[in-house]
């Protein structure tokens, strides 16, 4: 790789590549291998796509990491250092990532809204009407 900003890693199974709570200012992009991705100590996914960005919720909202990120098996990944400068120099990477946050609004809307007799999940309906009238 001839980038300065990009670099190839790799973590044996059982390392942290990502800590909830803290905070890099990287992107990493999955090579090859899995990892899991945990929010309060929780299994919460499994990452195993190549392609796949991570960090990317921190560095846009430049706030600390919402989940844990650790290796499953030996990982293969890139590193993008100074992810918010390299995403404003690139905007072929901020399209792919305003395309992956798309999809997973998408995916999330379509769960909410599923069935909720498959579901556990129950969002109250029209909970501003019972606010009242905000005129009185």
């Amino acid at each position: 790789m001839s980038d300065p900003w990009l670099r190839r890693d790799w973590i044996a199974p059982g390392m942290t590549l990502i800590e909830q709570g803290g905070k890099t200012g990287q992107l990493y992009v999955l090579k090859d291998g899995q990892f899991e991705v945990l929010r309060d100590g929780k299994h919460v996914s499994t990452i195993k796509t190549p392609g796949a960005v991570l960090g990317e919720m921190s560095v846009l909202l430049d706030v600390p990491q919402s989940a844990t990120v650790r290796a499953i098996t030996e990982v293969d990944f890139f590193v993008i250092d100074n992810a918010i400068e390299v995403l404003r120099s690139h905007p072929d990477w901020l399209l792919q990532i305003a395309r992956l946050l798309a999809q997973r609004v998408n995916t999330t809307t379509a769960l909410l809204t599923r069935d909720k007799s498959e579901d556990e999940l129950i969002l109250p309906q029209n909970f501003m009407s019972s606010w009242g009238d905000p005129t009185v």
